[in-house]
């Protein structure tokens, strides 16, 4: 699996090392995935506004998803949950030979 990063909030290592260890588990969790690309920004100043655009490259069409949050550990938590539940919702199925 190929997991790209942009990082245009100039959050720190640690965050994006957290968010590469996650997108690993749900690998594990679901086999079709085949990358992810993670873009990080952040609007405003006072209180700044961290926005992450997530888009998961599956079977069929890509997914886009997005977060938006002035808490960064709450965007973080945000958008593994879309990740999960998206993935979770539109899991392939095996289809029975006739």
């Amino acid at each position: 699996m190929r997991i790209t990063i942009r990082n245009n909030a100039a959050l720190p290592n640690k965050y994006l090392r957290f968010t590469k260890w996650k997108l690993y588990s749900i690998k594990e969790k679901f086999q079709h995935l085949i990358y992810a690309e993670i873009f990080f920004n952040s609007e405003g100043q006072s209180p700044k506004t961290f926005i992450a655009n997530i888009r998961l490259g599956i079977p069929g069409h890509d997914v886009i998803l997005q977060s938006k949050s002035e808490n960064l550990g709450e965007v973080f938590k945000k958008s593994i949950q879309a990740i999960n539940r998206y993935l979770a919702k539109n899991k392939p199925t095996k289809q029975k030979d006739k």
